[in-house]
């Protein structure tokens, strides 16, 4: 009987010194790398820059505050056509970044119903995308 707790023993303490060589050790990152896909939203945004030759200048932060849609303070801004002159658009894409994917649905919406012309949604776009742009490159870090 004593044999066999002295053998038990000695397996017991046998499997607990090897316990911790078994494990892998992770590797240690220095910056961690970002879990975060791309979003569809993004991809669209990034055709938009690509379209007027300014993706190299969308910032890396573009990749995660871009959204879909518009604010719901948009149509109260823009409530006329005459509202939507291009330096308005340039303004109010300055406060709000993340929404020019929203503003190209939209532009496109009222170029079909008639509203504006193609080049003029175009250029209406180009500086929804300058403001966006300008505004993301001095986001503020936390």
């Amino acid at each position: 009987m004593d044999r066999l707790l002295i053998v038990i023993s000695i397996l017991l303490i046998a499997g607990c010194s090897t316990l911790g060589v078994s494990q892998k050790q992770q590797p240690v990152e220095i910056l961690e790398t970002n879990p975060t896909n791309v979003s569809t939203v993004y991809n669209q945004y990034i055709t938009i820059a690509n379209y007027f030759g300014q993706q190299a200048d969308v910032p890396y932060i573009a990749r995660f505050r871009v959204k879909k849609g518009l604010p719901s303070d948009f149509k109260q801004s823009f409530a006329s056509l005459s509202d939507l002159s291009a330096s308005a658009v340039f303004a109010y894409f300055e406060k709000h970044p993340e929404f020019v994917v929203g503003m190209q649905a939209y532009l496109n919406t009222i170029i079909r119903r008639g509203y504006i012309s193609h080049d003029t949604g175009k250029r209406l776009l180009r500086n929804a995308l300058r403001g966006s742009i300008k505004s993301l490159k001095t986001t503020p870090l936390p």
